[in-house]
Formats: structure tokens, sequence, C-alpha cells
């Protein structure tokens, strides 16, 4: 029976070394997958938000694109890209919204020899790429440039440099 006993006193301390072991193990497991996940959700939502620029970015140079063939004339102008018939696919929540105005040319110098011509305005284009649904509000581009005008800035009269703002 003396035997016995000593079995069983070197037994129980094993077994709650072995628990203690478990908890601290599944402790460490529970935290290590905790930082994983917040990695993964933290991951996820930069992939998001890169796609996101990706389409803004296509979307700008699409109005802009179209401003270069057509320059707009001065004024406010919005629209949305849910059914618009240049896409193949419909950009849900996606809208733009441009403002046109005419200012004073800022002239500076230009090199001595060289003809001038005047303009009467400079037309001043911002072009904002929005995107709203239930969750989310944001303003991905915000474009500003000066538009030209075909007829005073044709391919001709840049090439022989006589154009100077």
């Amino acid at each position: 029976m003396g035997q016995v006993g000593v079995l069983r006193r070197s037994r129980r301390p094993q077994a709650a070394f072995i628990l203690l072991e478990v908890l601290v193990s599944l402790v460490l497991v529970g935290v290590s997958m905790t930082a994983l996940m917040r990695g993964f959700v933290v991951s996820l939502d930069t992939v998001k938000k890169v796609r996101m620029n990706e389409v803004a970015l296509f979307l700008a140079e699409a109005i802009s694109n179209d401003m270069i063939l057509e320059p707009p004339p001065e004024g406010r102008f919005e629209g949305r890209f849910e059914r618009d018939p240049r896409f193949g696919e419909s950009f849900e929540g996606w809208s733009w919204r441009l403002v046109v105005d005419a200012q004073e040319p800022r002239y500076r110098e230009r090199p001595r020899g060289l003809p001038f011509r005047r303009l009467e305005h400079e037309y001043h284009a911002r072009l904002e790429i929005r995107y709203e649904d239930e969750f989310e509000r944001t303003t991905y581009i915000q474009l500003d440039t000066i538009l030209m005008d075909p007829d005073v800035f044709s391919a001709q009269a840049l090439q022989q440099n006589q154009l100077f703002w």
C-alpha cells in the first residue's frame, strides 16, 4: 500500500501541471489569433481602399478625356456613373461634379521675338469623383485644371510656341 500512495502523489501534481500548460497555451493561441485577425481586417480594408482609388482614377480619366475632346461651357455639371453607356459595367454609388469658371488670364514673361496671342479667359475646371453608399461618403479625387479651347490651343499653335500664360 505504501507504494500505491507514492504513485498517486506523483501523478496529481503532474496532472495539474498539464492542465496549467493547456490553459496557458489556450490563452497564447487566443491572443495570437486576435492579433492575426486584426491584421487580416486591416489588410482587407487596405485592399478595398486601393481598389476604390483605382476606380476613382479610371472614372476621372474618362471624364477628363471627354473634357479634352469637347471642352464644357462655363457652369456647374453633375452626373452619376450607374447607367453610363461608355462603360461595360455599372459603377453603383459613383458620381461626379464639374465646376467650370472663366477667369482673367495671368500672363508671365515670354521670350523675345516670339509672337504673342492674348486670351480672353482661362477656363478653370474642378472635377470631383465621389462615392456614396449607406456606410461611406467619400470624395476620392479632386482635380483642378485649365481647360483648353480647341480653337485657340491648336496643335499648330502649341508647336510654334505662340501661346504663353
